[in-house]
């Protein structure tokens, strides 16, 4: 979808656990059921560094964590995340970061394709000249179900050049210039 010569920016990772095994403690002393989560810092050279330390003390307990699901619950352009706890209630973990960047959330509606636009895919290109791709989806944790709708992390950057997407219909949209740090939604044209 970009040129060759386009930068990308990357995601970070997080990541729901606890050991698949309740017994496990009985099988290998030094291990246990319940673990702590764990937030991964993309460093943008194939490699990741363990950023859960910052990530504040709710993180840090153990629990028999199963399935993370993904979204923006309070539209204030950082993503939070729902864990699952087995045999617990679920835990939700608000994304209180004061990071300073900037960010866009696309809301997409199908009418050719389905309503949601799931499968759609999206490609945007920063006043910088980065890209970034992602996919419309809600299928990302173990028996979770995210939000459809596709957030964007922007760093310094206080404008989009280009919005690209390629409908699960086949049809192709292209958007100049998007303001940024506010949910956008985008119609998908007739073919």
């Amino acid at each position: 979808m970009a040129s060759s010569t386009s930068t990308m920016m990357v995601k970070d990772l997080f990541v729901a656990r606890s050991n698949v095994l309740d017994n496990i403690s009985r099988l290998v002393p030094e291990r246990q059921y319940p673990e702590r989560n764990s937030v991964f810092r993309n460093l943008e050279n194939g490699k990741f560094e363990d950023a859960s330390s910052g990530a504040g003390p709710d993180l840090a307990k153990e629990g028999p964590h199963r399935g993370v699901a993904f979204g923006d619950f309070d539209n204030d352009g950082r993503v939070d995340a729902v864990v699952t706890v087995l045999n617990g209630a679920v835990k939700l973990f608000r994304n209180v970061s004061d990071s300073g960047n900037h960010w866009i959330l696309l809301k997409l509606v199908g009418s050719k394709s389905n309503r949601m636009g799931i499968g759609a895919q999206i490609r945007i290109t920063t006043e910088d000249g980065r890209s970034q791709w992602n996919e419309v989806t809600t299928a990302v944790g173990y028996a979770s179900s995210s939000d459809s709708r596709v957030h964007f992390g922007l760093g310094s950057n206080r404008r989009i050049k280009e919005i690209e997407i390629r409908w699960p219909s086949g049809v192709k949209q292209l958007l100049h210039v998007a303001e940024v740090d506010r949910v956008m939604t985008i119609k998908e044209p007739p073919g």
